[in-house]
């Protein structure tokens, strides 16, 4: 009987144990051993079976008492915890409708800015390319007589040059010129057709010339001839070149003179369309700051009393735990007593009609 009455106890120590509610920790209060050991000395001592019952009734009272207690606190914890989440989701929602009614306004903004931005963006490029385009055309226009100077000097001084060999054939089939004239004049003909671009033009002339250079005394008139027509022709052609670069300029610069002022009247309009774009953006600017404030400080308070809402969830499941689990220990414990008391009861010889036991409080509140 002693051994039985160890194994029970020892049972009821491991399942007592499990508990994990600290805030109703009546360990101080009860002890399994100490019951155990008052029932065993009792036991020897041959104390009455009402004694040895009545220690083991207040243990049972103690843990009813402990229930009781434990059902009113966590009453007190469940209407907290609905009060709390009540509270919390409304501020959650407020904060949502905040946060979205300024979204969708600072989307707006932020939509018409970005199109704004890409209209003055456009603008500028175009202000630009037509600044460059102006400052194009007045250089163009300024350099333009220089440069009319300079390749009308190279024209002439391809004319001068033809006449030149001209004149040394000429000399040449009078025998009053040399070949080494003709070549000297030759690479001055050569950098004029660089100069002014005509060099393919000068191709056969330059053949012509070897040719004549290779024969030296023995040349024949006719060939000086045919030479000489081939100069003429390339005089020609070049002259007629030279006119209509000529006549090409003057038109170009009374096109440029007209672009000039064209272009005036663009940069004109570009130049107000920028100001009425740069107006706007400032406008989009101070309504982007304003609800971007709006949605920080909505957002934050969204952030804070979601935290403080999932810290409520996870506290008030937390309560739940310790309290669901707290009762099953103490109905292990109570079970477990009832056990023990049947083994006294057997001991003295008193068979009890068996009842289910129930705890006090916690079977009314919860079953």
């Amino acid at each position: 009987m002693k051994i039985a009455l160890i194994l029970v106890a020892a049972t009821l120590v491991s399942a007592s144990s499990i508990s994990p509610y600290s805030k109703l920790n009546y360990s101080k209060q009860r002890s399994i051993s100490a019951v155990l050991t008052e029932v065993e000395a009792k036991l020897q001592n041959n104390s009455p079976l009402n004694s040895i019952l009545n220690v083991l009734k207040q243990f049972k009272d103690a843990v009813n008492v402990e229930q009781v207690n434990h059902d009113e606190i966590y009453l007190l914890q469940d209407n907290e915890c609905y009060s709390e989440f009540d509270f919390r989701s409304k501020e959650v929602e407020d904060a949502s409708n905040v946060v979205r009614d300024s979204t969708a306004q600072l989307n707006v903004c932020k939509t018409s800015k970005i199109r704004t931005t890409n209209q003055q963006e456009v603008n500028q490029q175009q202000l630009f390319t037509y600044q460059e385009h102006l400052t194009l055309i007045l250089a163009t226009a300024e350099s333009e007589q220089g440069y009319f100077k300079k390749r009308g000097r190279d024209y002439e001084d391809s004319l001068h040059a033809i006449d030149e060999a001209l004149d040394i054939l000429s000399g040449i089939a009078n025998g009053k010129r040399s070949f080494a004239e003709l070549s000297s004049v030759s690479k001055s003909m050569l950098q004029t057709s660089f100069n002014i671009q005509k060099t393919f033009n000068y191709a056969p002339i330059f053949y012509a010339f070897s040719q004549l250079a290779s024969q030296q005394d023995l040349v024949d008139p006719s060939q000086i001839e045919r030479v000489e027509q081939l100069l003429l022709q390339l005089r020609e052609n070049i002259n007629d070149t030279y006119n209509e670069f000529t006549v090409s300029n003057a038109a170009s610069v009374a096109a440029f003179n007209d672009q000039k002022d064209r272009i005036n009247i663009i940069l004109n309009r570009l130049a107000n369309q920028e100001e009425r774009l740069q107006d706007k953006l400032d406008h989009l600017n101070q309504c982007i700051g304003t609800q971007s404030a709006i949605v920080q400080a909505a957002s934050t308070k969204l952030e804070r009393n979601q935290q403080l809402w999932d810290q409520a969830v996870a506290l008030c499941n937390t309560f739940e735990i310790e309290y669901y689990s707290a009762t099953r220990a103490r109905r292990s414990e109570l079970r477990l007593i009832t056990e023990l008391e049947d083994h006294v009861n057997e001991r003295f010889g008193v068979i009890k009609q068996k009842k289910p036991h129930k705890l006090v409080r916690y079977a009314k509140l919860k079953y």
